[in-house]
This record gives structure tokens, sequence and C-alpha cells, in this order.
């Protein structure tokens, strides 16, 4: 798709406002224009054009801006590549992320990557117009009603995956979690509504590694403890852990929500970050702050237990996957209620280190926590599995 769609220039800017109104849209169009990005504000403005190829049909599917959109836009583009050879297919999205796309995407013939329009009259009536759809599926973003009201008109089969409900009825909808299937059923806007499923679980690294523990531990029996949250509990956290028993002959692995490079550095002191360690076995009480998201699972998979403060989809996944004894926050336990009855609430610092003092010395009681975990993580998988075969085969028998 040349013009607007394309993957040549990526872009990091968040997409705040990207279709919030017609003046907005118009604002940020012009930006990107003077940032060199004129492919973005053309189809900001709604100039697509649709994929290269034979066939006469068009599936378009629309992604936000967020990693976990953008990688379940083209995941499921290549999964309808395999299912459907007949079709032209278009993802558009509201940040462009190379490393995501560019390999997923290798050899695919007859598709189309891009930025998308904004949810405005005029761009939805031109992208719609431009590319007429037969189908259109929203991938883990916002309802907009321009476009989809513009896709109904032209009579489009209209899909909604892992977003929350529409000002457009919808032929089906996929969510993502219990909260948001209620919020289906109540708004009684889908034909269809599948059991709520979370694709991020997909992504989630399920085999056990215990490669970290080696490598931190040398010749020595040192225990590996896990901690995520945000970057503001860090120094509690710290102090916190230097004067615990635990540091004696144990290593904290700490990973963050919100990652800031510079302070974060100033408060290690005399602690590692995993993206400078040089493979060398560490001195207990060390702190190793896991700033590589590459290292996760490794963390979590090594740690003797872990906990989270705070989570997105993703890490809750690979917590769940790693196996190790986990507890929760009661807010995170708030937001992902699957975890109800299988990790421990734990609220403060002071909680936490003292629920791995208990497990340390009861590891019968810290493997039945792990296994349930992971139990939970294969029951969502499976779930997964089974939801994206019924969409494909809809988007089959289409």
């Amino acid at each position: 798709m040349p013009g607007s769609i394309t993957t040549s220039s990526m872009s990091r800017q968040r997409s705040s406002g990207y279709g919030d109104a017609p003046v907005a849209a118009w604002l940020h169009a012009w930006r990107d224009r003077l940032r060199g990005q004129g492919a973005r504000a053309n189809a900001r403005l709604g100039y697509l054009r649709p994929p290269f190829g034979e066939g006469r049909r068009v599936l378009w599917l629309r992604a936000g801006g967020t990693r976990a959109s953008v990688r379940l836009g083209v995941e499921l583009l290549a999964a309808i590549r395999e299912r459907r050879l007949d079709l032209r297919i278009a993802l558009t999205f509201e940040e462009d992320y190379a490393d995501l796309l560019e390999e997923r995407v290798r050899g695919l013939q007859k598709i189309g990557l891009g930025y998308g329009p904004a949810d405005t009259p005029r761009a939805a009536r031109r992208a719609v117009g431009r590319l007429g759809p037969f189908a259109l599926v929203l991938v883990d973003t916002p309802p907009d009603g321009h476009v989809l009201r513009e896709a109904a008109a032209l009579g489009s089969h209209l899909v909604a995956f892992n977003t929350p409900p529409t000002p457009v009825p919808v032929e089906a909808a996929y969510p993502v979690d219990e909260a948001q299937a209620r919020a289906w059923h109540h708004q009684g806007v889908a034909d269809y509504v599948a059991p709520a499923a979370d694709p991020l679980s997909l992504f989630a690294e399920a085999a056990a590694d215990t490669t970290l523990r080696s490598l931190v531990a040398g010749e020595r029996d040192l225990q590996l403890w896990w901690w995520h949250g945000p970057s503001r509990s860090l120094p509690a956290l710290l102090s916190a852990w230097r004067s615990h028993p635990l540091a004696a002959d144990g290593v904290l692995c700490a990973s963050l929500t919100d990652p800031e490079p510079a302070p974060i550095a100033a408060r290690l002191g005399h602690d590692l970050a995993v993206s400078t360690w040089r493979r060398e076995a560490l001195a207990a009480g060390t702190v190793l702050l896991v700033d590589d998201a590459r290292w996760l699972a490794a963390a979590v998979s090594a740690s003797t237990a872990g906990h989270l403060e705070d989570t997105g989809r993703d890490a809750f996944w690979q917590a769940l996957a790693g196996g190790s004894a986990l507890s929760v926050d009661p807010r995170v336990a708030q937001r992902y209620p699957s975890v109800a009855g299988i990790a421990p609430e734990r609220s403060g610092v002071g909680e936490v280190l003292a629920l791995w003092q208990q497990l340390r010395e009861a590891p019968l009681e810290a493997r039945r926590i792990g296994d349930a975990c992971r139990r939970r993580f294969w029951q969502e998988r499976r779930r997964v599995g089974q939801v994206r075969d019924e969409f494909l085969q809809r988007v089959f028998d289409w």
C-alpha cells in the first residue's frame, strides 16, 4: 500500500489525540509534515490505498497505538493470511513498531501496513471509500464511531477484537477479559460474544529458564527473588531489602512498569542493571535491575518467589508462566481477578518480604503456589487457542 500505508518511517510519538476531533487531527497532521512524516499525515486524514495484489476484497485490521494492539494486529494478519489466500489484508495503526512488524510479515503477499485515519467524519469517509473493506476488525483499540458507521453503511462485516463495546452494532465481539465480556453483554451491541481470552498470554515464554540463577550464583547457593512495579516504589524496596535477612544469601531482581534510566541508575548505587551486567556471579544482597525485557522471563523462572505491585498484561502472563510462587498487590488482584485464590495478596514492601521469608522456609508451599499460577496460565492459553480458531473460522466462512 503506497503513500500513507508504508513501513518506511518509524515513529515513536505517542498517539494521544490521534483522532479526537477534526481540528486536532488536522493539527497533528500538520505537525507530522513538519517532522517529515508525510505518510502519517496523509493517513491521519484518510488518504489510504488498498494493498497491491489480486483479489477484489479487502479485509481491514484497525489497530491502535499500543505495542499490544499492534502485536495482536500483525499476528491476526499472519493467521488470516494462512487461511485466506484470496484476500488483500490491510493493517493500520497509530504507532509504528518496526521490531514487531517487519520480521512477522516478511514474505507475506497482498498485504499493506501503515498508519490509519483519525476518527473524524471526513477522514473516516475518505479511508473507507478508498479501502472499500468487505470486513473491518477493530483490534485492541478504543471503538471509533465514524469509521464503524462508514463501514456499516458499506455493508462490511464488523468485528471487535479485545475492544470495548462499540457505538455501532457488530457481528461478533472477542473480549479480552471478563469485565469486557460483561460490558458487551450489558450493551447488547454484538450478535455474538466469545468467551473472554487474552491473546497476550500467547507471547509469554512458557519454558522455564534457570540460566539466570546459575549465572548469578556461580558456585554458591543463592536465592533469587523478583519484584515488578513502578519506579516510585524502588527507593523503599531497596532500603527494606538491604536490611532484610533475605539479602544475606539472596539477590533481588527488580523490573519496572515505567523505566526512567537516569534516576534509577542514581538510586541503584553499587548495584547493577542487567543491560550492563557482564554475566559474572553477584554478591549476596545485590539488586539486579531487569531493564532489558528479554531477561524478564528468565528473572521470573529463576526466582523462588515474585511479587507484582503493578503490571501490564504482558508482564502479568509472564509472571504466571514462570512457575515461581507469585504474590500480588490488592490492586493487581482487582484488575486481574483470575488470580483470586491462587496468588496471595500482599500490600507494601514489608508484607512482601515477610511472605518471601515464609516461602523460603516452606518450599512445598512455594511450589504449590507456583504450580497453581502456571496452571492458570495454561488454561488461558488453551482458551485463547479456541477463541482464535473460532475467529479464523468466521473469517473463512465470509
